[in-house]
C-alpha cells in the first residue's frame, strides 16, 4: 500500500471507480477517453502501485510522448536536467525540463554494457559543489562478490576516491552518498569494468510538506511529487491560468500537488535557496521588482508571481519545456537575456561595454586561476554573458564553502579581475603591475570594499581604506575609446564610477565637495581616497586642497596653469603652458604598456622615479619631473645658451638659475618645489632644508632667500 499511496491513488480508484469520479479534473478525465483503467489495475499490476505501467514516471510518459495521448505536452528521458557545472569529461550540460528521478542523493545512470544489476544512491548530499561520481566494477560477480573502484569529478577539485570496494546495501562514498547495489536478472548482475554514474548537486533537501513527502519513489522525486494527477484544485504559479470551479474543472492549471502561485513546491526541496537577497548567498527570491533608475526596469518579459507581483522561481526558470537545452531551465534562451530583463546596469547597446562583447572570446570566463574553483566557460553561447562573473545562486568562497563569494561573483574582489587580466585572454597584464612593489592596495585589503557604500565618505576613510578594481572600473559600462579623450575628461575605462566634485574656495582651502555616482572628470575618481572628503591617513596631502586652480600655482589638473607665456620649447614633445594634465599622465605604471595607477616600480606609483628629498643629488633625465619639463632647459648645464633660455628664471648670461642650481649645485627639483600645488607662486615650497627660508613675487621676478645662500632678487628673463 505504500507504493499504491506514493503514486497518489484514491480508495475509489482502488475499487475501481468510473471515470465519472468526481476526484477527476480534465484533462485526466472522460474528454480525453480518460478512465481509471487508463492507468490502474486491480489486480496484477507490473508496479507495486497498482498501475498499467511499472514506475509513475513510465506511467505518465506512456502518453506524455511523442505520438502518445498527450503529445502536446510531450517528455522525454532526454529531456530530464544535466546542468553545468560538475559533469565528467565529455559531457555537456543538456535538458529542458526538471528531473523527475532525482532528489538529495541525485540519480543515477548505467554506462551501457551487459549488467543486469542495478545501482542507487542514498542518503543526503552535502558538499558544495555539484559533482559526478564514477563507480567501476573492479570484480565482476553478484552483490556481495563484486567490487568496484570510484572518483568523483567536482569543480571542488575531487573529494576522494575508493578502490576495491565491496558491493552491498548503503556502501558510503563521500559527503553523505551512499550506494545500494541490487542483483539483476543473470548472473553476474555486475560485469567488470562496466560503470554507473552518481549525478548529485549542492543545496537539495527532501520535500517536508505532507502531500509531497509521502510521494517519493525510492526516495526520489517522481512525477506525482510535484503534479496531482487527479486535481486541478491547486493554483499554478501562472496569473493567467483559468479559476478552478470544482471537481471536473480547471483544465490548464497544471496539477499542482500543492499550490504553486507563489513556488510552495519548488521552495520546499530548493529551501536553501529560499532567501531574502543576494546577502544570504542567493538571489532573492519574493522580492518586489521596483524599478530604480539605471539599474531596475519594469515593466518585465519574465513573469512575476499573481498573488503579489514578486519575483519567484518561475520567473526565471520554466520546470518543463524550457526555451534552452542546457539544462539551466531558464525562460529566455540565455542567461544573459533573463539577467537582463530586470538589470539594466550592462551597457549592452550597439557599441557595449567591454565585458557584455558577445562576439569576443576575451569575454569567457577561463577558469578560476587565484582562489575560485568556478570551472572555465567554453561555450561561444557565454561570451559577454552575466555568467561569468555572477552566479545567481552564488558560488562557494574556497577559503571557506560554507558562505559564497559577496555580490553573487564566482570569485573574491581583484581576483575576479586578475583572472583576465594577468596576460590571457587580455593581453595587457594588469596583475603584474601590482606586484612591481609600489602599488594601490587591491591586494592589501579584502572585505572592505561593499557595493552599496557609494557617496559614504567614512567607506574610504582611514578605519576602512581600500582600493579594489571596482572602486575606479564598472565592470558593466567600461568600454575603449573611440577618440581618446582630452584631460580633464575621464576615459571610459572610467566610466559610470563614482567620484567627488568640487566647489573650489580661496586658495589653500578645502573646497566643498558632493559625491555623484557617475564622475565626469578623471581627478574626481581620485578625490574620492585623495582629498579631505573623507578621513585620510597621517601624513596624505589633501589633494583636492593642493590642486586647488585658486591657488597662486598648481600643476594643471582641473584648470589650465596660470603662466600661459611659458615657451613651448621648455616642454617636452606635445606639452604647451596651455594643455592639462590627467592625474594618471604621472601616476601610472612603469611598465608604459599599462596604463593607470595599479602599480609601479616607482615610489608613489609614478611612471618614472621622484625622490621626495631636497638632499644634493645628481638629478637625470629619466625622472618624473622630466618626462612633461625640458631636462635640457631645467636640469642640464652643458646645454646652449639658447635651449637655457627657453626658461623665464635661468638669468641671462646663465650663471644662475634652474640649470645652474639643479645641473651644477645638484639641487634637486623637489628642494623648491611642491609637486601639485602651492599657496605661492610657481609651485615654491618654503621650509625645506636644502630649499628656500621665503619667497617673495614681484610682477618682473622676486626674491628668495634660500638655506644655502644670502638672498638674492631675480628679474624673468622673458
Amino acid at each position: 500500500m505504500r507504493r499504491a499511496f506514493a503514486a497518489g491513488l484514491t480508495v475509489a480508484a482502488l475499487l475501481g471507480a468510473p471515470a465519472a469520479s468526481p476526484a477527476l479534473d480534465p484533462p485526466h478525465d472522460a474528454s480525453r477517453s480518460m478512465v481509471c483503467a487508463s492507468c490502474h489495475i486491480t489486480h496484477d499490476a507490473p508496479g507495486g502501485a497498482i498501475t498499467t505501467a511499472a514506475g509513475n514516471a513510465t506511467l505518465c510518459l506512456s502518453c506524455h510522448t511523442a505520438g502518445g495521448q498527450a503529445s502536446a505536452k510531450a517528455l522525454a528521458t532526454s529531456n530530464q536536467a544535466l546542468p553545468y557545472p560538475g559533469l565528467p569529461s565529455g559531457t555537456s550540460p543538456a535538458g529542458d525540463s526538471h528531473r523527475w528521478d532525482s532528489g538529495p542523493s541525485g540519480h543515477v545512470t548505467f554506462g551501457g554494457g551487459t549488467s543486469t544489476g542495478r545501482v542507487q544512491s542514498g542518503g543526503v548530499f552535502g558538499g558544495p559543489y555539484a559533482k559526478t561520481y564514477t563507480l567501476t566494477i573492479s570484480t565482476a560477480g553478484d552483490v556481495g562478490t563484486a567490487r568496484f573502484n570510484w572518483t568523483a569529478v567536482t569543480p571542488g577539485g575531487g573529494s576522494g576516491s575508493g578502490t576495491g570496494v565491496l558491493t552491498g546495501t548503503g556502501v558510503p562514498l563521500d559527503q553523505g552518498i551512499a550506494v545500494t547495489f541490487t542483483n539483476g536478472t543473470t548472473s553476474p548482475s555486475f560485469r567488470l569494468n562496466e560503470s554507473w554514474y552518481v549525478y548529485v548537486r549542492p543545496d537539495l533537501r527532501q520535500p517536508v510538506t505532507a502531500a509531497m513527502a509521502v510521494r517519493l519513489e525510492d526516495g526520489k522525486l517522481m512525477c506525482s511529487t510535484c503534479h496531482d494527477q487527479h486535481s486541478q484544485a491547486e493554483p499554478p504559479f501562472d496569473p493567467s491560468a483559468p479559476a478552478y470551479g470544482g471537481a471536473g474543472t480547471g483544465t490548464g492549471r497544471l496539477f499542482q500537488r500543492v499550490a504553486g502561485d507563489t513556488d510552495q513546491g519548488c521552495k520546499d526541496c530548493h529551501n536553501v535557496r529560499n532567501v531574502a537577497s543576494a546577502a544570504s548567498g542567493s538571489h532573492g527570491v519574493g522580492i518586489a521588482v521596483v524599478p530604480v533608475a539605471g539599474q531596475i526596469q519594469t515593466p518585465l518579459v519574465l513573469p512575476l508571481d499573481g498573488t503579489s507581483g514578486r519575483l519567484q522561481c518561475s520567473t526565471c526558470h520554466k520546470v518543463h519545456d524550457a526555451a534552452n537545452a542546457d539544462g539551466s531551465l531558464l525562460r529566455l534562451p540565455s542567461a544573459r537575456a533573463v539577467c537582463l530583463d530586470c538589470h539594466t546596469l550592462a551597457d549592452t547597446s550597439a557599441t557595449p561595454a567591454k565585458h557584455m562583447l558577445t562576439s569576443d572570446a576575451r569575454t569567457l570566463w577561463p577558469g578560476g586561476a587565484y582562489g575560485t574553483t568556478f570551472p572555465a566557460k567554453t561555450a561561444a553561447a557565454d561570451e559577454g554573458s552575466c555568467g561569468n562573473c555572477h552566479q545567481t545562486h552564488g558560488w562557494p568562497d574556497a577559503a571557506n564553502t560554507a558562505q559564497r563569494y559577496p555580490n553573487l561573483l564566482v570569485d573574491r574582489e581583484q581576483n575576479l579581475c586578475y583572472t583576465c587580466h594577468d596576460g590571457s585572454p587580455v593581453v595587457k597584464n594588469v596583475r603584474a603591475t601590482f606586484g612591481l612593489g609600489f602599488a594601490h592596495p587591491a591586494d592589501t585589503y579584502t572585505g572592505r570594499h561593499s557595493a552599496a557604500e557609494g557617496g559614504t565618505p567614512a567607506a574610504y576613510g582611514t578605519a576602512n581604506r581600500h582600493s579594489e578594481c571596482t572602486d575606479c572600473h564598472d565592470a558593466h559600462q567600461a568600454k575603449g575609446d573611440a577618440v581618446a579623450p582630452a584631460a580633464p575628461f575621464l576615459s571610459n575605462r572610467l566610466r559610470s564610477v563614482g567620484g567627488v566634485q568640487v566647489a573650489n574656495g580661496a586658495a589653500g582651502q578645502a573646497p566643498s565637495y558632493t559625491y555623484v555616482a557617475s564622475a565626469t572628470r578623471e581627478y574626481e575618481v581620485c578625490f574620492k581616497c585623495h582629498s579631505s572628503w573623507t578621513t585620510q591617513p597621517a601624513g596624505q596631502s589633501n589633494l583636492a586642497v593642493r590642486l586647488n586652480p585658486n591657488n597662486p600655482s598648481f600643476h594643471p589638473v582641473e584648470a589650465a596653469g596660470r603662466n600661459a607665456g611659458i615657451n613651448v620649447n621648455s616642454f617636452v614633445a606635445g606639452w604647451t603652458a596651455a594643455r592639462l594634465t590627467y592625474c594618471t599622465d604621472c601616476h601610472t605604471s612603469s611598465d608604459t604598456s599599462v596604463r593607470g595607477p595599479h602599480g609601479s616600480a616607482n615610489r608613489y606609483v609614478l611612471k618614472k622615479p621622484y625622490t621626495a628629498s631636497s638632499a644634493t643629488r645628481t638629478m637625470t633625465s629619466g625622472e618624473s619631473c622630466f618626462d612633461c619639463h625640458s631636462y635640457n632647459t631645467y636640469a642640464n648645464d652643458q646645454s646652449t645658451d639658447t635651449v637655457k633660455g627657453y626658461s623665464r628664471f635661468n638669468r641671462p648670461g646663465f650663471s644662475e638659475g634652474h640649470t645652474f642650481h639643479v645641473g651644477q649645485r645638484r639641487y634637486p627639483c623637489y628642494a623648491c618645489h611642491e609637486s601639485h600645488g602651492s599657496t605661492l607662486p610657481h609651485l615654491i615650497v618654503t621650509g625645506r632644508n636644502p630649499g628656500l627660508n621665503s619667497y617673495t613675487h614681484t610682477a618682473t621676478g622676486g626674491t628668495c632667500a634660500p638655506s644655502c645662500h644670502g638672498t638674492e632678487t631675480y628679474t624673468v628673463n622673458y
